[in-house]
């Protein structure tokens, strides 16, 4: 009865360790199943289900972008959060869900009538061949450094219709413009906004030139492919420019491990503000990012928070002799107070200029508005940067050396 008893508790302990194990084993395999689909569902942090009553069925991952979100929804909608701000796309043919919040701007999908106040936010639309679907503008045909897109305005294919923040209101009224794309400058002035909004036009405010990484501010090419219904146009657009852009850099980072011995050349990007001080980029910038991508080292560099910082800052004449004469090439910012027109009258108007290294060899180069218009140019403008590295002079399209 014993060896009974001691028989039944041993195949009772065996079945209790085996149910244990299955439920552990299973909790651990749904563990690592759990897992895998968040991961793949990007390493971008999905924890909603649900949004204004539509399912939240994926997460667009971005490469470099880091002011935007896209989340795709049930039913052909798209939510796209900017900052604070969200942004729900509606599809042609949907009803737009009920209960949506005043903080949220609804989009229908437009297909032509787009008021762009954005200058650089127009090459999107150029780089997806839409022009045609831009109705209007806040930039002068003369101000457009693109031909392309000066003779659209010039022909009147594109009306102008005054500055960003006084626009036409009534025309664009009358004339049933379907979204307003505006940057940033825009938050300086929320009347304007609020009137747009009363007309009935929403409005994007962009936040591409906010992007530390330059391809980050080309993938919001991907937003604009989410709000006019070109997803796939947009991602094959931003794919084959990534993949130029890797082979870019991999260039310039061969090229200086073959030149150890010489060093990455030396950049100088600056302007002459007409107070007495010389405007340079921060070390954190875009154009600073743009030199190192291409090869190049930026000239200037400081340990402080705000130096190290993206946007434009101030040197005395003195600091800036100080960093910048040894630099071996010099890139003048013409888009400001306009080109000097060749190196003598650069340096005639500053004789401060006249010893530096990149003078004496011939390497001053000037741009335009060009190099801030064309976001979507960003990889053309990285060769020429590189050829400029190299000692050639690329083909001039954004960096004019001066003769």
């Amino acid at each position: 009865m014993k060896q009974g008893n001691e028989r039944g508790r041993r195949i009772l302990l065996a079945f209790a360790l085996l149910l244990f194990c299955l439920s552990g084993c299973g909790n651990a395999e749904k563990k690592e199943a759990d897992s895998t689909v968040t991961e793949g569902k990007a390493s971008s942090s999905l924890t909603e289900d649900m949004w204004l009553g539509l399912t939240v069925e994926a997460r667009v991952e971005n490469v470099y972008a880091s002011e935007y979100r896209i989340d795709r929804l049930s039913g052909g909608f798209s939510r796209i959060t900017i900052r604070e701000q969200e942004y729900l796309i509606v599809p042609p043919g949907a009803e737009i869900p009920e209960g949506i919040p005043k903080e949220v701007t609804v989009i229908r999908r437009p297909k032509e009538k787009i008021y762009v106040a954005s200058s650089s936010a127009m090459s999107f639309f150029q780089a997806l061949g839409i022009l045609d679907k831009v109705g209007y503008t806040s930039t002068r045909a003369a101000d457009w450094a693109e031909e392309e897109i000066r003779n659209a305005v010039d022909q009147d294919r594109i009306t102008y219709v005054g500055k960003y923040n006084a626009p036409d209101y009534e025309w664009l009224m009358q004339e049933g413009a379907s979204i307003a794309v505006e940057n940033t400058m825009l938050l300086h002035s929320p009347k304007t906004k609020e009137q747009l909004e009363q007309l009935g036009i929403p409005v994007l405010i962009e936040y591409s030139s906010y992007e530390k990484h330059p391809m980050g501010r080309l993938e919001w090419v991907r937003v604009y492919g989410c709000i006019l219904g070109m997803e796939e146009e947009a991602d094959r657009y931003f794919a084959a420019e990534d993949a130029r852009f890797r082979k870019i850099t991999a260039e310039a980072e061969k090229n200086n491990e073959e030149n150890s011995a010489v060093g990455p050349a030396v950049f100088a990007y600056f302007y002459m503000n007409p107070n007495g001080y010389v405007s340079i980029q921060r070390p954190g910038s875009y154009v600073a990012e743009m030199i190192r991508l291409a090869g190049g080292t930026y000239f200037y560099s400081s340990d402080t928070e705000e130096d190290t910082a993206g946007g434009n800052m101030n040197l005395q004449t003195d600091r800036f002799y100080e960093a910048a004469k040894d630099a071996d090439v010099l890139i003048y910012n013409g888009a400001i107070y306009g080109p000097p027109e060749g190196l003598m009258q650069l340096t005639e108007d500053y004789p401060l200029l006249k010893d530096f290294k990149a003078v004496q060899s011939g390497r001053v180069y000037v741009t335009g508005d060009n190099l801030f218009q064309g976001v979507t140019h960003m990889n053309d403008v990285l060769e020429e940067l590189a050829a400029i590295r190299k000692g050639q002079e690329g083909d001039g399209r954004f960096f004019r050396k001066l003769q």
